[in-house]
């Protein structure tokens, strides 16, 4: 019988010791250095196994600060119109923001069809990097009518963005259309994201509308495919 690979025997003893709860989620993994002299293996075949165990879905990197243990990818409803933070709150994570940029731009046609606005109106561009127990998540680009919202930069975009809507512009959410489909994040994507680049990721697209059926947002979301698991309840 061929023995396995060196890298296998690495992903094989740590799947186990993870799956056995002996390294749990959020713990960092021994560095590069410590595995090579653990199992007596180059660099290359350490990385080689690290690289297997983030396809597994065991560990996640970050630049700069090394390898954790994954949690359990973030169970999201698909059939409950809810934000971010509230869904991650209920996964019992603390959600966190980050604001990267905010500005007053003429919107694509896209945008303006979406938000049933002219070319000529003005939206607001607001992009903000979601995060969950203060590991990155998502890439949110929100585009909000200014006609709508006029004072929304004096606010704190950091907190849930549908609380702000409601408690300063009484804006609820009553519907949404939303499409989901694969693909590649862009480097800047993928440095905020703190991801190897090339990993896949779900990007989304999504109108929400109030009550009277008037469209008040517009959002096109990143999300780390390694992340995420959906769900949706289906009936017949």
């Amino acid at each position: 019988m061929k023995a396995q690979p060196r890298y296998m025997q690495i992903i094989n003893y740590y799947m186990g010791i993870i799956d056995a709860g002996k390294l749990r989620e959020g713990d960092q993994m021994p560095t590069e250095e410590e595995i090579g002299e653990l199992f007596k293996v180059s660099r290359i075949t350490v990385r080689q196994a690290l690289d297997g165990l983030c396809k597994r879905g065991y560990i996640f990197k970050l630049q700069g600060k090394g390898s954790f243990v994954s949690r359990k990818k973030t169970d999201m409803q698909l059939n409950h119109l809810i934000g971010f933070s509230e869904e991650m709150r209920n996964q019992g994570l603390e959600p966190s923001t980050r604001l990267i940029e905010l500005e007053i731009i003429t919107p694509s046609e896209t945008v303006a069809e979406a938000l049933g606005i002219d070319t000529s109106q003005k939206v607001y561009y607001i992009v903000r990097l979601r995060c969950a127990d203060e590991i990155p998540m998502a890439v949110e680009r929100v585009h909000l009518p200014f006609y709508r919202f006029a004072g929304i930069e004096n606010l704190d975009l950091t907190k849930s963005l549908y609380e702000l809507l409601r408690d300063h512009y009484g804006c609820e959410s009553s519907r949404a259309t939303q499409k989901i489909q694969a693909g590649y994040a862009s480097a800047k994507d993928t440095k905020l994201l703190e991801m190897k680049p090339g990993t896949p990721v779900l990007l989304f697209s999504r109108t929400t509308y109030e009550p009277d059926g008037k469209p008040f947002e517009y959002v096109e979301s990143v999300y780390r495919g390694d992340k995420y698991v959906f769900n949706v309840t289906l009936k017949k």
